[in-house]
């Protein structure tokens, strides 16, 4: 699973890059989108694009010309589905909790009932 960055990073380039083929971003944008939780330098941006792109998220080709530093992005099917993958993740949790709260509930039911029973 991704850490907190990586996912951070993983949406912004699943909502910029959606419906195009391959998409040319700089490292500024990327680090603009996140400035608002995460402060990140060029190069723990490119670990966390070289770790997207080795668990085959996306395809990742780096760019350094005068305008700066830009990355050439393509979204792999991982890529393409992470945003559904993530609600996906996210249902399972609330379920299992509610499940669990559920289970919690009808234990301490049954346990009243037969304290009432055997009292």
């Amino acid at each position: 699973m991704l850490e907190k960055k990586e996912k951070m990073v993983m949406l912004f380039l699943s909502e910029v890059c959606s419906g195009k083929k391959s998409y040319l971003i700089s490292a500024d944008q990327i680090a603009e989108y996140l400035s608002r939780k995460y402060v990140l330098s060029i190069a723990e941006l490119d670990e966390i694009m070289l770790m997207l792109s080795k668990d085959n998220y996306i395809d990742l080709v780096f760019s350094d010309g005068k305008k700066g530093y830009f990355y050439c992005i393509s979204l792999k099917n991982k890529g393409l589905t992470f945003k559904k993958d993530l609600i996906k993740h996210r249902k399972e949790l609330v379920m299992l909790v509610l499940r669990t709260l559920g289970i919690t509930i009808l234990s301490f039911i049954v346990g009243l009932i037969l304290r009432a029973i055997f009292n």
